[in-house]
């Protein structure tokens, strides 16, 4: 326990008063402080008046003796016209004799340049005397003396320097003693404070700090002591829970990361840990609620304990992510035994719900892939990661998947510097009206225009943009730049299709975005095809059908690309505004020589057709997938066949001036 036997003299002195606050004491300096600055600058001044006064009653005399002098009786325009000056023929001693002379009057300072004398007489009154000589035409006698009379301020602080400099030194002192007076009342009870948060922070909590004169202090004292047996008796808490996950009662990071280290330094067999997580926890706990997510945690947890050994270690890493740390021999046998697979997959019954369980793994090896305990964790983690992407069960860590992971952090912060700086590009590709033999549509495709790179195709970004969230921001800039041309097209009678993604149709802000741009130019939408493809729309079915009838009404067409690829519901798919539907190239390719392929593709154009929509069929390249196509009534096609996609450049000079047909002449 801390003494308060080391106080200072002053403040143990008021030890037994009452209680001042800081406040009060620095109130109390200050205005101590600012009192003797104004004392000091009011005597300032003061004698500062005084001495201009003085100075004018001498200009005033030397006025007068030079209107003598000159014969001037015309009086002068004065400051000081008001004051009185005395005339006597003859020097200053026989003026000292007359009648307005003050008496007791002594020579307080000698003749100037100016030859004024200056005394000082009873009852604090100046005198100032001017002896002039006048010319012996004008007078019998050669001296006359001038004088006049002041009193100075009648103040208690008509003062000499001195006395003003002694005051503010007096000042000064009071209040150097008034601010050691606060600074010990402070520093004293700082340094204990101090002391008691270093001693906290070795982990002692075993004082108390002692009660102070000063109200905030003591009140700060008092919240120290208080905090410091709340953090006692917390700390009794954490030590008995630091190593335990307190919801499923496995070990926890803290506890896995220390026997991890001590298995590794004193390793005497290889060994190995394995992460996995339970991937669809997000939607059992949106569905469910946090009560079915944090059963099946525990249930979770209790399974994987079932096959714990005294040589195996499980634990909670963070929400739904577990780790198991084991001997290589031992997961060799749970591989070959699929027991590590059993723990992964199956269903658990919670609350009367039979819930399937999706886990993958991620496998590190010690001391193959790190002897280092936060590496080899990393590194299983990113194991777990791709085998989760993949959906395979497990996957071993290889030295690729490190390099591949920090690709992937730098793509991403070059594709967020890509947004920025606007180095996506627009590229085109025709659709051929097999009705009319010409081409009045083409889709817009994206191309990075990478630095270094070049030319970056969307299959190496955009699912890494959907991932992160910033499609969105990809999808706007496209949009941006294609109402920046749909004007050229309209006048060519071509409609441009651009792709909308899953999070496209997630996002309600996209409609604002859009009605934006409608309300600039009306009129582009009729030109405008939004492609969705049937695997996004069927996410969220009926969020994307509230969205694309808000698209619909602004007049734009709607088209599902990738037609066939996914599973979605035909009753939902005539629901939604859709006005054409595109084929994907997986039921176009090696059609024209499979006979089963051909009817297929043959029974999903007649469905488009059925349902009123137009048909587009995608990834044509090839004059017999051309033929049978067109053969089987398709209304689009779109491919190499017709044409790659080409920069706006060459799109503008072959299909936006001239003759826009030129490519399909030879039809």
């Amino acid at each position: 326990m801390l003494s308060s036997q080391k106080n200072g003299l002053l403040r143990a002195l008021i030890a037994n008063s009452t209680v001042i606050s800081l406040n009060s004491r620095t109130l109390l300096v200050c205005v101590t402080a600012l009192l003797a600055l104004s004392l000091s600058i009011y005597a300032i001044l003061n004698n500062q008046f005084s001495a201009q006064h003085a100075e004018r009653i001498d200009q005033l005399l030397i006025a007068k003796a030079q209107a003598i002098d000159h014969k001037d009786h015309s009086g002068h325009n004065h400051a000081m016209a008001m004051t009185p000056v005395y005339y006597h023929s003859g020097n200053i001693e026989g003026a000292q004799g007359t009648l307005h002379w003050p008496k007791d009057c002594e020579l307080s300072q000698a003749p100037s340049e100016s030859k004024i004398q200056r005394f000082k007489c009873e009852n604090g009154v100046r005198l100032h005397a001017l002896q002039a000589m006048l010319p012996l035409e004008d007078a019998a006698n050669q001296t006359i003396t001038l004088w006049a009379t002041h009193i100075p301020n009648a103040s208690l602080l008509n003062m000499q320097v001195e006395d003003i400099l002694g005051l503010t030194a007096l000042v000064l002192v009071i209040s150097t003693l008034c601010s050691r007076w606060i600074s010990q009342s402070i520093t004293q009870p700082l340094g204990e404070i101090t002391t008691s948060a270093q001693l906290m922070a070795e982990g002692n909590y075993d004082w108390r700090l002692p009660e102070s004169s000063i109200g905030e202090i003591n009140q700060l004292a008092f919240t120290f002591n208080h905090m410091a047996k709340s953090l006692q008796e917390r700390d009794k808490v954490i030590r008995r829970t630091a190593y335990k996950d307190q919801l499923t009662g496995l070990d926890n990071r803290a506890y896995l990361t220390l026997a991890l280290r001590e298995r590794t330094q004193s390793a005497r067999e290889p060994l190995s840990i394995v992460i996995w997580g339970i991937d669809n926890l997000d939607n059992i706990n949106e569905v469910l609620g946090h009560d079915v997510a944090d059963k099946v945690l525990v249930k979770v947890a209790r399974k994987a304990s079932r096959i714990c050994q005294e040589n195996l270690v499980i634990a909670r890493l963070e929400g739904n992510i577990f780790c198991m740390l084991l001997p290589r021999e031992l997961l060799e046998s749970m591989l070959k035994k699929h027991t590590l697979k059993r723990m992964l997959h199956g269903s658990l019954r919670v609350q009367n719900y039979q819930l399937d369980i999706q886990s993958h793994a991620g496998l590190a090896h010690y001391p193959e892939h790190s002897q280092c305990p936060e590496t080899l964790m990393r590194r299983a983690e990113i194991a777990r990661q791709l085998a989760k992407k993949t959906r395979q069960t497990s996957i071993v860590f290889e030295a690729r998947l490190e390099q591949r992971s920090a690709n992937r952090l730098e793509l991403i912060a070059q594709l967020r510097k890509a947004i920025t700086d606007n180095e996506f590009c627009l590229f085109f590709q025709p659709k051929l009206n097999l009705r009319t033999n010409s081409i009045n549509q083409a889709e817009v495709l994206l191309r990075w225009n990478h630095p270094v790179h070049g030319l970056i195709a969307p299959g190496a970004f955009i699912e890494l943009a959907e991932q992160t969230g910033m499609i969105r921001d990809i999808t706007r800039l496209v949009l941006k730049q294609t109402y920046a041309i749909i004007t050229l097209c309209a006048n060519q009678n071509i409609r441009l299709s651009v792709n909308l993604s899953a999070m496209d149709l997630e996002d309600f802000s996209l409609i604002d975005f859009m009605q934006t741009l409608h309300k600039q130019q009306p009129d582009a939408s009729r030109h405008i095809v939004l492609e969705i493809t049937e695997s996004a729309a069927m996410r969220d079915p009926e969020q994307a059908l509230d969205i694309l009838n808000q698209l619909a009404a602004m007049h734009f067409q709607i088209a599902v690309d990738d037609f066939g690829t996914g599973y979605s519901s035909l009753a939902y798919l005539k629901r939604f505004p859709v006005t054409e539907l595109k084929i994907d190239r997986s039921l176009v390719q090696g059609a024209d020589l499979d006979t089963d392929g051909q009817i297929i593709l043959e029974s999903t154009i007649e469905m488009g057709h059925i349902m009123g929509l137009l048909v587009t069929t995608e990834g044509v390249e090839t004059q017999s997938e051309y033929e049978l196509v067109k053969k089987l009534g398709a209304d689009y096609v779109q491919g190499f066949w017709l044409s790659k996609p080409m920069p706006f450049d060459e799109f503008k000079l072959k299909h936006l001036v001239g003759n826009h047909d030129q490519l399909v002449q030879h039809l």
